[in-house]
């Protein structure tokens, strides 16, 4: 750990030290999390004692709610007006279901305020509305192309490759073998919509909040999308398990998928340890964008709490104590967006199962080059007209101009009726 971090975390924790001390003649202080996973538990767990220690007057009661009911009581506490948390864990793919309407949630701009420098600002962007930011996400998530070493070699395929168009010639060799060099969904927005990102592209809004599903940029890169899949350069397997399964036999090369994804290459495909690698994206253009994004959870204080000062120090502990950041990366593989963590000897040592690569090295990298994206309060309603589109297009259905511009159509009339 260098000086300069030490010197940050010590000032942090005397800080804490401080207002915990005068904290002996406050009340006691119950936060209530909620959350939805056992890895963000484990790491409120892991973090409880050490906490207690610098806020005695605070216990952390963590309660785990599965995904969809978690969701569902919180919209239901917000309509009542009672029954909310402290703190909230919100998926990014829920965030604007909380948006319509006056948000039950916190402005946290003047609590980010100070870690601007240090936190990956991109990252808020997931969670914000109308120039409020509502939430600070747990992790980075940045997007790599992750492949199979050996497959690429055995043609002659040098990775990493600079461009798409070098990407999709190279693969040649490849698909004349009966092997698919990538792997993308037909049936959802999901990979479209990391690589839609990545061309530039704020995603299905505008910074003013009007829907561009259907602009020229975003007709394009879906066109270029089915080509991909047309030519055998990429398949779809429409089944999580399927795409395994033939990972596994070597018959589909390549995927893309954010630092998250390592884990689930580690679960599904123990026996290619030593095979995979990680690299940037092919750049759609030389010296264009290299990585994308994809996933997120993050913090929120809910405007029910009693406590949203004691809330937010206890997020700034989780958040921006390294220790704690490593300790959430063992737990569950998600990077921290904090900069200054992202050179710990923890996420820079060699990785076994690719091959002793830092992979750690290759996100730090590419953190910088996250892209922003816009969201906004119909972001749902939106992702379930693209997936629409996507798979109409892919199936021959429609062209990506027409599949998109009635998806495009459908969500301004949806936008328009409230």
């Amino acid at each position: 750990m260098n000086t300069a971090r030490r010197i940050c975390i010590m000032l942090l924790l005397v800080s804490m030290l401080t207002v915990a001390g005068s904290a002996a003649a406050q009340d006691e202080v119950t936060l209530t999390i909620w959350t939805f996973g056992a890895f963000f538990t484990d790491l409120y767990k892991g973090i409880e004692a050490d906490y207690k220690e610098i806020a005695p007057h605070v216990t952390i009661e963590v309660e785990e709610i599965p995904y969809v009911q978690l969701y569902d009581n919180l919209q239901g506490a917000f309509v009542a007006g009672v029954g909310a948390p402290d703190i909230v864990d919100v998926e990014q793919g829920v965030i604007s279901r909380f948006l319509k309407g006056e948000p039950g949630l916190v402005p946290l701009n003047d609590m980010i305020a100070p870690y601007e420098d240090d936190y990956i600002m991109a990252k808020t962007a997931l969670y914000a509305h109308q120039g409020a930011i509502y939430g600070i996400d747990h992790c980075l998530c940045p997007v790599v192309l992750y492949y199979q070493h050996d497959i690429f070699a055995d043609v002659g395929i040098e990775m990493p490759i600079a461009t798409w168009d070098e990407f999709i010639e190279a693969s040649a060799a490849l698909t004349e073998q009966g092997i698919a060099a990538l792997v993308l969904d037909d049936r959802s927005w999901g990979d479209y919509y990391m690589l839609l990102l990545q061309s530039g592209s704020p995603g299905f809004f505008d910074a003013e909040g009007n829907v561009i599903v259907d602009s020229p940029g975003n007709i394009a890169v879906l066109e270029w999308y089915l080509g991909l899949l047309e030519s055998g350069v990429a398949i779809s397997t429409g089944d999580f398990y399927a795409t395994m399964g033939l990972m596994a036999e070597g018959k589909i090369a390549a995927a893309i998928g954010a630092d998250w994804y390592a884990g689930t290459l580690k679960n599904e495909l123990a026996d290619g340890a030593g095979l995979w690698r990680a690299a940037p994206l092919p750049a759609f253009e030389e010296g264009g964008s290299r990585t994308s994004t994809h996933g997120g959870t993050a913090y929120s204080i809910t405007t029910q709490s009693e406590h949203p000062e004691e809330a937010w120090a206890f997020i700034e502990f989780a958040m921006f104590n390294e220790d704690n950041k490593i300790l959430e990366y063992h737990v569950n593989n998600l990077l921290p967006p904090v900069l200054s963590h992202l050179d710990n000897e923890a996420l820079l040592a060699p990785d076994p199962y690719f091959g002793d690569q830092k992979v750690g090295e290759l996100f730090l990298e590419l953190a910088p080059e996250v892209p922003f994206q816009e969201r906004g309060p119909w972001f749902n309603e939106a992702t379930v007209l693209v997936g629409n589109a996507v798979f109409e297009a892919t199936q021959g259905e429609k062209t990506a101009e027409q599949a998109l511009q009635d998806a495009a159509d459908e969500l301004r009339r949806q936008i328009d009726f409230g």
